[in-house]
């Protein structure tokens, strides 16, 4: 991306998204917002916004990234004088904050079973709320040592310590229990 005095055309609209320039966005989406371009890039049509319509407080910055096909309005309402300038403002990056939302979207992302029926999802989630449970492929693997194979019956419960096995089967049993889910299928 090329951030000094980047500009492009909208598609529909014929306004010039240049690095400075502060506009109300409405997006495909029904998403609105106004923001100063921050930087654009007229390959993938990127443009990245720095929300809100000045730089005034700057002890933390929303930036939003933005694909120009997905704009459906923007209109411009005025310019700033410095927008890349964020060491007057004393802005920082909260590293820690970054770090905690990333790690948030890692575990929502591992807690989804691929290829796994929907019964077994409704366990893995009904398991993960009181036990340290990860999927290993089609697996179920709880306290790193213990495993429950499809189709996620106590039968299918190994390993682990014997006193581990056999409260996991038990768990296991009243949450499909709780979900009324057949030991049949």
């Amino acid at each position: 991306m090329n951030p000094a005095n980047a500009t492009a055309t909208e598609a529909g609209g014929g306004d010039e998204y240049e690095v400075g320039k502060t506009y109300e966005v409405k997006l495909t989406t029904g998403i609105e917002f106004k923001g100063i371009v921050l930087a654009y890039d007229s390959d993938p049509h990127v443009i990245i916004f720095h929300e809100g319509t000045s730089r005034g407080n700057c002890k933390s910055m929303t930036t939003r990234t933005v694909n120009a096909s997905f704009i459906s309005k923007a209109n411009l309402i005025g310019k700033c004088k410095d927008p890349l300038d964020a060491n007057k403002k004393k802005c920082f990056v909260d590293l820690n904050g970054l770090l905690e939302k990333e790690a948030i979207a890692i575990r929502k992302i591992e807690s989804i079973g691929v290829g796994v029926t929907a019964e077994a999802q409704k366990i893995f989630d009904a398991l993960s709320k009181t036990l340290h449970v990860k999927w290993e492929n089609k697996d179920m693997v709880i306290m790193e040592d213990v495993r429950i194979c499809s189709p996620y019956h106590s039968d299918f419960v190994t390993g682990g310590t014997r006193a581990a096995n056999d409260r996991i089967k038990k768990v296991l049993n009243n949450v499909r229990e709780k979900l009324q889910l057949s030991s049949d299928t």
